[in-house]
């Protein structure tokens, strides 16, 4: 079935006879393709054609799964080359312009890299409840399906709620071909499992950590502090297959530093003397979440002689002060001045 804020999302922009005459349907399989030429109606989804897209903008959804099976995908410039790549991202609350904002971040990373690709971005509307393993691997076998017709336009990776072995599921559906980040035992680089964006994170801190004495030269940084190994503290906002991994390799390639914070959907964890992150790590690996669960099964009964605070809000982390914060959330906006903007935080101009 399709997911209720698709089903609502039709409702609200879509008139009956445009979704009779442009939703193609085969086997339940439901896509509804949107393109330069509907440029009105993607101006009013939050969508702004210009000069580098989008190329594309699908919903599609399986009206005949018991399962709510659908989503999103938005091949934006494909100036760099064909294939698109860019993750899927599975989580209750997407919205389609969230995947076109991520689509078009795609297109401007992969044209500054110089990669032989352009830019899209998938994006699953899950149900709203703990789903099991199981339906879980159905609704990424479903979506599967949804992209296989696109596979020509677009090949996915992980991204925020899908991992190396949903590649693989989409690997064993769709073909070799049709997934990044497979795992190993399918001749693939699991990106996750090696931590490799979290590992960019890590080379970039020890960077900027050579370089701060060198800026101190220029006037303008005259004045600036700069951290000794050990006082070096860092924040990070979400702890999945970024954060986590990029706060175990910051404990083995920079051991005097410490991980302070991190937060993920049910709160966040702070102790500015460093929190346990082998524990945490591990805890991340076996269950997903860790913030609400290491509260309940280690601070609650130590009361208010724990030094680490736990908050369920997890977006007040960014009220905390570190040397480093690392925003790996999946959000658009961490930092804005209007509340209407829904940034993770809003400051006073």
């Amino acid at each position: 079935m399709i997911p209720q804020s698709m089903q609502s999302l039709l409702d609200a922009y879509f008139p009956q006879g445009m979704l009779h005459n442009r939703v193609a349907r085969q086997d339940g399989q439901c896509h509804l393709e949107l393109n330069h030429r509907d440029e009105k109606l993607l101006n009013q989804l939050g969508i702004t054609s210009d000069e580098l897209g989008p190329f594309l903008v699908m919903l599609m959804w399986n009206e005949a799964s018991d399962l709510e099976i659908g989503g999103y995908l938005v091949v934006d410039n494909l100036s760099m080359g064909t294939p698109t790549i860019g993750g899927i991202r599975m989580l209750p609350a997407l919205e389609l312009l969230d995947v076109y904002n991520l689509a078009r971040g795609m297109t401007l990373k992969s044209g500054a890299a110089n990669l032989p690709h352009g830019g899209g971005k998938s994006g699953i509307v899950a149900p709203d409840r703990q789903l099991s393993a199981e339906e879980h691997e159905l609704i990424i076998r479903g979506f599967a399906r949804l992209l296989k017709r696109y596979q020509h336009l677009y090949v996915p990776g992980p991204d925020v709620g899908t991992n190396d072995n949903d590649m693989k599921t989409i690997a064993i559906e769709n073909g070799l071909d049709a997934a990044m980040s497979k795992p190993a035992d399918m001749g693939g680089t699991p990106i996750d499992e090696l931590g490799g964006a979290a590992g960019g994170i890590i080379t970039s801190l020890e960077v900027l950590l050579n370089i701060m004495p060198r800026l101190k030269v220029l006037p303008q940084f005259s004045n600036m502090v700069i951290p000794s190994k050990d006082e070096v503290t860092v924040l990070f906002q979400g702890f999945g297959a970024v954060g986590a991994n990029a706060a175990h390799m910051l404990k083995e390639r920079l051991p005097e530093a410490k991980t302070i914070g991190i937060s993920d959907a049910e709160g966040y964890l702070y102790d500015p003397a460093g929190l346990p992150v082998d524990e945490l790590f591990q805890a991340w690996q076996q269950h997903g979440l860790v913030t609400q669960a290491h509260f309940q099964q280690v601070l609650a009964d130590q009361g208010r002689h724990a030094s680490t605070k736990f908050s369920s809000d997890s977006n007040n982390l960014l009220r905390e002060k570190a040397f480093c914060l690392v925003p790996a959330a999946p959000v658009f906006n961490y930092l804005g001045v209007d509340p209407p903007e829904g940034a993770s935080m809003t400051i006073d101009t």
